[in-house]
Parts: structure tokens; C-alpha cells; sequence
């Protein structure tokens, strides 16, 4: 992007949650000359600046084989470039008091700076060299990656992080959602310099990605250190994303035989996208379910009634494309079979009964009234917007969320509950010492 053309570029500004009363932060969005989409929230409550980058290049992107390549890179971009080593990064945010970093997810990345307002520039700056000239040094990928074969293999001694990435392989597959964002010890270790920087060539761009900033600033005041900043940053989108054709696998139980003295365990099936218009009443149905801690009727009948878990809980890993319905929990070896067959009975009881008024009536009180939560600090209104706008949710889905489930019946319950929980695709993820007999169902 030329500096001339950012200048002097009209730019269309949209006022979002503009209405009185809106719980979704207000803010400006504009698409820049590059294809970036700059979208600013005012916040003044403090001399801060928030900035996240927001880019398609999450793990779905890793090729076949390259698990992992997404995180790697992502983690690379901060730890030198071709002015500044990894150590003078460094040094140059602790003397601003400064935070730097990016991050990868499933479906994107972000590279993120949070500044004091007086230092945007000086932090711009700096947020700039490592977004568009990181070194990616061979000694710095040797340290990260060793960095995450040591998280990968440390993980191994977690009977749920086993169960949960086998379960993940099994339901996924081959497909971009099959492997975990960290890639597996196979993969990473054969994640080259060659890999990370056509990764980082492909997909970090800034046609179709976001500039996100939430503070002490607006987005005229915003503009010029934009273009100081940001004036050569160009390249235009990634190919769009496509899920490849994916049909879930039939009905098993996979057991991996691990010394351990308590069994994770992992039940599931296929689940939903972000943007499935099911997805506020899933929540309440879940909640109703697995996802309410002590309210949830999981946690009643296999933790409080039965002593089998300390803990248990479900939850849908919504995505841009459907991610998985997991209910996880951890078990004695000996009583895994009871603790699944229980956890069924309560997925059939929520297929077959409505809710009570009582469980509905908390389930829609606590997710509207913890909802505002989510936006109080700056942190998490960039978060927000980030993710509404990955999703194509809109800037004022705080509103719509709490609307939407303000009115969920117990019939809508009910509806999503069949529609939805499918036990005979069921695949079942027990990590325990020994065969373990088959749950009665």
C-alpha cells in the first residue's frame, strides 16, 4: 500500500451500536486501500491502545503433514527481524512497559500490541518490523520449535489432552480441524525455515484480514501513524478457505492404554459453525446439560450423585466450519463404564423431555447477565471484535446474542436437543490402564 494512496484515500467510516443502551462496544469500520479492514473503538477510560492483527492464518491453513506450521510461524514473527534480534525486541517493549506477541488459533492468527497512548508511534513501530519483516533466524525456529515439542510431549501425561486429541484425529481426520494447533511431535519436527516463510508469504497479507484497535484513540487521530507505521504493507488475499468434502466417521469406541490411575475420557460427535442461527440455543441447551458447572445435569448425576468425577462438563467447539460436541470428563479406571453409561442417560433425557422452567429460567439468566463480562476491559472488546468480525457476526451480536437467548423455550430446547445430540454417531476416547469393559448402551 502506497503511503500517498492511504492519505488520500476516502475512507467510509460505519458507526456500529450507535443505539442508546447497546451492550456491543461502538466503533468505526473502514476498509483501507490494501484490503485491510480497520475497525477502531474508542475507549478513554485509559491512556492505552490496543491493537490486534487480525489474519486467515490460523492451523486449518497447515498443509498435510505440517501440523503445527501455523502456531510456529505465528510465534517466529516476534522473535527477530531484520533490524532488531529477539533480544532487542524485547528490551525495547519492557522500556515502553509494553506488551507484544501473536498467536495462532484453528481458524486465525493475530500479531497484538498494547501501548501506552504517548508511545503509539514508537510501539507502532515496532509492531510493524515484526509484521512485515520477521526474520524467522534458523537458531530462534530450533528454540521454538523444541519449545513445542516439549509442550507435546509433556502433554502425554494428561489422560484428557490424550483423549481429546486422539478424539479430535478420529472425528476429523485428515481435515484441517484433525490435529491439534500445536501440530503433533511428528509433524513439527519436520517444519522447516522454507515451510515458515511461504506459510508467512501466503497468509500474511493484509487483503482480507483486520486491523483491530480498541483505546485511547480515534480513527482520524489513528490514520497518520497508520500510514507511517503500515504504508508498505501489501499483498492481496489468500485463496478462500475451503473445508474439504467430510463425512464423520460411524459410531466406535477408541481406547488408548495409558498407566494411569484416572481415565479421560472424551464422547462426541460432529457439532456446528459460529454462524449456525442454532448456536444461542445450543448454548442453553448445554448449559442445561454439561456446560453449567454444578447446575449442569452431567455434573449432578456422575460428580454429586455418584461420586464418579471431579469434574465433567460439555461444550460445542464452534469454528468457521463445524467443530466437534465433546462431553469430557475424568473417571477412576474402574468405574469409566458406569460414568459413560450415565453420561448418555443424560444426553437421551435431554433428547426426550423438555427442560424445566427452572433450569431454563437460570441457563438464559446466566448467560445474558454474565454476557457484559466479556467486554469489560480493553483485552476483551478487542477479542470480541475480532472474532464477530471473523465470523461475519456483526459488531452488535452482544445485543443479538442476549435477545436471542432471552427468548429460547424449552420446546427450542428440546428441537435443538434432537436435532443436534445424535448418541448413535457417538464416538467414544477412553485413556485408561487396561482393556476397559464396554459401557452399557
Amino acid at each position: 500500500m502506497r503511503r500517498s494512496a492511504l492519505v488520500g484515500a476516502a475512507l467510509c467510516a460505519v458507526l456500529f451500536a450507535a443505539s442508546a443502551g447497546a451492550l456491543g462496544p461502538q466503533a468505526t469500520q473502514e476498509t483501507l486501500p490494501n484490503g485491510a479492514v480497520l475497525i477502531v473503538s474508542e475507549q478513554r477510560n485509559l491512556p492505552l491502545v490496543l491493537i490486534k492483527v487480525v489474519l486467515d492464518a490460523g492451523s486449518r491453513r497447515d498443509p498435510l503433514g505440517k501440523g503445527g506450521l501455523a502456531n510456529l510461524t505465528a510465534s517466529l514473527v516476534t522473535e527477530g527481524t531484520a533490524t532488531r534480534s529477539a533480544q532487542q525486541i524485547k528490551d525495547q517493549i519492557d522500556f515502553l512497559g509494553a506488551a507484544l506477541g501473536a498467536d495462532a488459533d484453528q481458524d486465525y492468527a493475530t500479531v497484538s500490541l498494547q501501548v501506552l497512548r504517548k508511545d503509539l508511534d514508537t510501539g507502532l513501530d515496532l509492531l510493524a518490523d515484526v509484521l512485515l519483516r520477521p526474520a524467522f533466524h534458523a537458531d530462534e525456529l530450533a528454540r521454538q520449535r523444541e519449545g513445542v515439542l516439549a509442550t507435546l510431549r509433556s502433554q502425554e501425561d494428561d489422560p484428557t489432552t490424550v483423549a481429546q486429541k486422539a478424539f479430535q484425529r478420529t472425528l476429523f481426520g485428515d481435515t484441517p480441524y484433525g490435529h491439534a494447533v500445536e501440530g503433533t511431535t511428528d509433524s513439527v519436527a519436520t517444519i522447516t525455515r522454507a515451510d515458515v516463510e511461504h506459510f508467512y508469504a501466503n497468509y500474511f497479507r493484509p487483503g482480507g484480514g483486520a486491523i483491530v484497535v480498541v483505546g485511547d484513540v480515534s480513527a482520524d487521530e489513528l490514520r497518520p501513524a497508520l500510514t507511517r507505521a503500515l504504508g508498505t504493507w501489501d499483498g492481496p488475499p489468500a485463496p478462500p478457505f475451503v473445508y474439504p468434502p467430510f463425512t464423520p466417521p460411524p459410531a466406535q469406541t477408541v481406547h488408548i492404554d495409558r498407566p494411569v490411575t484416572q481415565a479421560g475420557i472424551v464422547i462426541g460427535d460432529l457439532g456446528v459453525a459460529r454462524d449456525n442461527p442454532d448456536y444461542e440455543t445450543l448454548q442453553v441447551m448445554n448449559y442445561i446439560l454439561g456446560g453449567g458447572g454444578f447446575s449442569s445435569r452431567l455434573m449432578d448425576n456422575i460428580r454429586t450423585k455418584a461420586g464418579l468425577a471431579y469434574s465433567v462438563g460439555s461444550f460445542f467447539a464452534a469454528g468457521k466450519s463445524p467443530g466437534p460436541f465433546e462431553i469430557v470428563m475424568q473417571t477412576k479406571n474402574a468405574s469409566v463404564s458406569d460414568a459413560i453409561t450415565r453420561a448418555r442417560q443424560e444426553v437421551e433425557h435431554v433428547r426426550t423431555e423438555a427442560v424445566t422452567d427452572d433450569e431454563l429460567q437460570e441457563a438464559r439468566r446466566y448467560l445474558t447477565g454474565s454476557y457484559p463480562l466479556r467486554l469489560d476491559s480493553n483485552a476483551k472488546i478487542a477479542d470480541f471484535i475480532a472474532q464477530t468480525w471473523f465470523y461475519g457476526l456483526g459488531l452488535n451480536y452482544a445485543d443479538v446474542y442476549i435477545a436471542r437467548v432471552s427468548a429460547v423455550t424449552a420446546d427450542d430446547v428440546l428441537r435443538v436437543a434432537r436435532e443436534y445430540l445424535r448418541p448413535e454417531r457417538f464416538i467414544e476416547v477412553v485413556v485408561t490402564a487396561g482393556q476397559t469393559p464396554p459401557a452399557a448402551h
